[in-house]
């Protein structure tokens, strides 16, 4: 068994095509974050570093760390994790988390635990949905595409999130925020003429396109605007895009687990994430 490491987006993703496509569920995320380093959508002073692993000629696991986050662990053999461990431990000694299968991402926590002397710290449970059968709730008001007279809004909304979660995960410059917007992808809804709830999409990869992030700020929660706006936007995923729709929930909160479930989206896979102190 060895494990390849790259900076490289266009080269990892050659490498591991053939293992992604197995299951491009599964691995949503890295498809997204590869994709948006490839075309330029994501652009950061700091590397990110992609990590596959082999047994002769096949990859059997990947993960990967980008720029001011922790490693993300795909699908991934646990005997690869010691070594998997070391090696981000020689790159990125100030790496502060890990989030994978509950079994992975424990076993690299308690690794790098070991390595580091620091106690690892259960902060988030996360579970993967996918579409089924979508059902639109009602709600006052109605949804529209963001434009570029939004990105303040947009901005100030992804910032008042951020403050809400303790392990957001989207963090994105004014230029990044505006590249998304231009695409289509970040949309609004709007009760009266004022801007309610906000919800965007990944772009569509190997058949799926991720819903997120999704925000309601406090005043106006209780009213059905995010399920609706979320409702709407996987329906123009399915219709415009030809894609099915994926998302991730906070398994801490059951409101969002509830109305998401409400709407059609069925279970598919739990992920953990371990903080290092």
């Amino acid at each position: 068994m060895r494990i390849e490491i790259t900076s490289d987006p266009v080269e990892f993703r050659a490498r591991v095509a053939g293992f992604l496509e197995r299951d491009p569920l599964r691995h949503t995320v890295m498809y997204t974050v590869v994709e948006n380093e490839i075309t330029g959508l994501t652009v950061t002073e700091e590397l990110s570093y992609f990590a596959s692993v082999h047994e002769g000629d096949e990859v059997v696991g990947v993960a990967m760390r980008t720029a001011g986050r922790g490693v993300w662990l795909g699908e991934m053999p646990e005997r690869a994790i010691p070594e998997l461990v070391e090696r981000f431990a020689q790159l990125l000694p100030e790496i502060r988390d890990v989030d994978g299968s509950e079994s992975a991402a424990l076993a690299f926590a308690q690794g790098w635990a070991a390595r580091h002397g620091t106690t690892p710290r259960l902060v988030l449970s996360e579970r993967l949905y996918r579409l089924g059968e979508l059902r639109t709730p009602p709600a006052p008001g109605a949804p529209r595409r963001a434009t570029e007279a939004d990105l303040e809004l947009c901005a100030r909304w992804v910032a008042a999130m951020a403050r809400e979660l303790e392990n957001f995960p989207l963090a994105l410059t004014e230029s990044a925020l505006r590249a998304r917007i231009r695409a289509g992808r970040w949309w609004l809804w709007e009760d009266e003429g004022r801007p309610v709830s906000l919800t965007a999409h990944q772009i569509p990869l190997r058949g799926w396109a991720r819903i997120g992030p999704v925000y309601t700020p406090p005043e106006t929660r209780g009213r059905g605007y995010a399920s609706a706006l979320v409702a709407h936007v996987s329906q123009v995923i399915r219709d415009d895009l030809g894609a099915d729709v994926c998302l991730y929930t906070d398994l801490g909160n059951p409101t969002s687990n509830k109305i998401y479930q409400a709407i059609g989206f069925e279970p598919v896979f739990d992920q953990i994430l371990y903080a290092f102190e």
